[in-house]
């Protein structure tokens, strides 16, 4: 029988890609999202890649009251991977309770459906956010946690550390937190990819967005970083190879090789 993984943020850009790499590997995928930041047509986009349609429904799980309901009817998932999140490091400075309420809140409503139901594995989309301000580079897993330099990596920061704590509460939940830089592109067949909606986080949806017509010009800004040109580096990821790493993560923790207790 296929293991039902659910993924919150399931229509988002991480999220959607991830889920065809589930599909693909014959996993049975739930997706809850309030399409915050994503649009219902991505679902579309799922079903022509893999030929397999994952069961969507439409929540916020900030909605303490709509999330229980949910996980009543949907309480034998094998394993949760956690995107939903805002996402924005500027929006988050000018908007800082938003950010609070929404990344935390939602997490703790899923964290405590999870306990109640005695569901095992968790991996959480975490960010290299948390590491601030690093003492050097190129960052590791062994690098320390710094202080985030904005609200949106104090949520994630603050979210390793509840998931922590609540592992440690329990004698049954086990989790990964992925760390990951900026990513970009998009599935191979561009049937799936980031929208140029909102915004953006990084270069490349600024890209997209001019040349969608939304903006009127791609600025680049800065000529005196510590680089031959005086011009920034940004290191990215291909969010395919993320969407794969995700699942490795789901697959460790179902053939219980990832033990927090």
């Amino acid at each position: 029988m296929s293991k039902k993984i659910l993924v919150t943020g399931g229509v988002g850009y991480i999220g959607s890609h991830t889920v065809v790499e589930l599909l693909q590997q014959n996993f049975e995928v739930f997706i809850v999202d309030n399409l915050s930041n994503s649009h219902i047509s991505v679902l579309q986009g799922i079903e022509k890649i893999t030929g397999k349609k994952p069961h969507f429904t439409k929540l916020d799980l900030v909605d303490k009251n709509a999330t229980e309901q949910y996980f009543t009817k949907h309480y034998d998932i094998d394993a949760v991977i956690h995107f939903a999140a805002l996402k924005s490091v500027n929006e988050s400075v000018a908007e800082p309770l938003k950010y609070y309420q929404n990344n935390l809140g939602s997490l703790i409503n899923l964290l405590s459906n999870m306990i109640s139901l005695k569901l095992n594995y968790l991996v959480f989309s975490s960010s290299c956010t948390i590491y601030g301000q690093p003492d050097k580079l190129p960052v590791n897993e062994e690098a320390p946690k710094k202080t985030p330099l904005s609200p949106y990596g104090n949520t994630k920061q603050i979210a390793e550390e509840i998931i922590l704590d609540t592992i440690n509460s329990s004698d049954f939940l086990n989790a990964i937190s992925l760390r990951y830089f900026n990513p970009i592109g998009s599935h191979p067949s561009s049937l799936i990819g980031e929208l140029p909606l909102g915004i953006p986080n990084n270069l490349v949806p600024y890209v997209t967005q001019t040349a969608a017509g939304i903006r009127q010009q791609l600025k680049v800004y800065g000529n005196d970083y510590n680089t031959s040109d005086g011009t920034c580096i940004r290191d990215y990821i291909n969010v395919v190879d993320l969407a794969k790493a995700h699942v490795v993560a789901v697959n460790r923790l179902l053939e219980n090789k990832i033990k927090n207790n």
